[in-house]
């Protein structure tokens, strides 16, 4: 028998929809954040790699309330980073006294729990079906993402400049059918220059939004975002300009006494670092604790479901998505990875973190691969499948961080 469906009912069903996907967004912000809580009070403070020296920022910035200048007394070497972050951190600090070093760590639980709601919002978006199995399933992989767990339970500038970032593109989708261009185009470019002013190499991801504008055709919120990120940031490199004689400060860095070591390059270890740095936190726990091989085992399943969605949302799942934000999502993603891997060949020691632009189009792929059949039950399988293996990596997380020897090097 055939169920004729009324516009009353249609209106009923996207009434419905809209509730349950704002019940699940709600219940993964939470969960993010109480595994970010949890990860903030187990992991021994400056275990995470660079937080030693971002806490040291922070308090520069506490003390002082004046730009570090590399090669300063009591400069290190996160010194070169644009200063939002710690500008916010240091405030957060002065006002929790004691508690100050967890408040700050929270302070990037609360980003993460962001990042689940933000990443909610754009698979929405981009999802022209209303598929809520697809945009779930994405949501939770970064909810539960072991290393987007650890690293925001840190002092860090990463997962709040992934904040303003993936803010900035959920504007994008959101106003992409509205007529007022200026104002879009200057709360985007707003949002895009916080995500830089907080981190400067998410610059390729403003870069790839004002891309994307241009083969839009959208040229007013082109030149608007331009403008306003310009503005709104060139100071900065003008700043590293005039000081260290080059855009970065990168330069200047060994003037705080800091020395990186290059890895040689080749497609192995490029693969291997992009997989750990999306699925586990081994690297950024300054390899304390080894992965054993069931646990790079599950890592290496949740690899082949990101590229099985890749193929599908690049092949038959794309005509089920808006092409506009397919479009966007796809440049950030190339952008911020082809930035991090011209670093790399050049011989500057860089974290995959600085390609962190590629999250969002990567938590499409994990939900587009529910779709690999049109049974439900396999749509709930592969959930069921991602989420699993995520949970039983971070118990092992956990429980290998418990066993580990102490290896803080902040005392507080």
């Amino acid at each position: 028998m055939k169920t004729t469906i009324t516009a009353s009912d249609s209106l009923r069903l996207k009434r419905r929809d809209r509730t349950v996907l704002a019940v699940a967004t709600m219940s993964l912000m939470a969960m993010a954040a109480v595994l970010g809580a949890a990860a903030a009070l187990m992991v021994p403070a400056g275990l995470p790699y660079d937080e030693p020296s971002h806490w040291s920022t922070v308090m520069y910035f506490a003390e002082r309330w004046t730009l570090p200048v590399l090669g300063a007394p009591g400069v290190t070497y996160e010194g070169q980073q644009t200063p939002l972050y710690y500008i916010i951190a240091a405030a957060l600090a002065g006002v929790t006294a004691d508690s100050a070093f967890m408040a700050v760590r929270l302070f990037g639980v609360l980003g993460h729990a962001l990042l689940v709601g933000l990443t909610a919002v754009i698979l929405r978006e981009t999802i022209r079906d209303g598929n809520l199995v697809v945009v779930i399933a994405g949501a939770a992989f970064i909810a539960l993402n072991p290393m987007l767990i650890v690293m925001s339970a840190s002092v860090q500038n990463d997962t709040w400049a992934l904040v303003w970032g993936l803010a900035a593109i959920a504007v994008v989708l959101l106003t992409r059918a509205t007529n007022r261009t200026w104002v879009s185009g200057i709360l985007v470019g707003i949002l895009a220059s916080l995500s830089v002013l907080t981190k400067l190499s998410m610059a390729p991801l403003a870069i790839a939004i004002v891309a994307a504008y241009v083969i839009r055709r959208q040229i007013v919120q082109a030149v608007v975002v331009s403008g306003v990120v310009a503005a709104a940031t060139g100071w900065w490199l003008v700043r590293n300009l005039v000081l260290y004689g080059d855009l970065t400060g990168q330069s200047a860095v060994a003037r705080t006494g800091a020395v990186f070591t290059n890895t040689p390059i080749d497609p192995v270890y490029v693969g291997r670092t992009v997989l750990t740095y999306l699925t586990l936190p081994t690297e950024y726990l300054r390899n304390t604790i080894a992965a054993p091989a069931w646990v790079d085992a599950a890592a290496l399943l949740v690899g082949l479901i990101i590229l099985t969605g890749l193929v599908l949302l690049f092949t038959r799942y794309r005509r089920r998505c808006d092409g506009h934000s397919l479009l966007l999502l796809t440049i950030v993603a190339l952008t911020s990875a082809s930035a991090w891997l011209v670093q790399v060949v050049f011989g500057w020691p860089v974290a995959f973190r600085t390609a962190y632009g590629v999250f969002p189009l990567v938590a499409l792929a994990v939900g587009a691969a529910t779709q690999i059949s049109r049974r439900r039950w396999v749509h709930i399988a592969v959930v069921c499948l991602t989420t699993v293996l995520q949970i039983i990596t971070l118990v092992w997380v956990a429980l290998a961080v418990r066993g580990a020897p102490d290896a803080s090097m902040l005392l507080l």
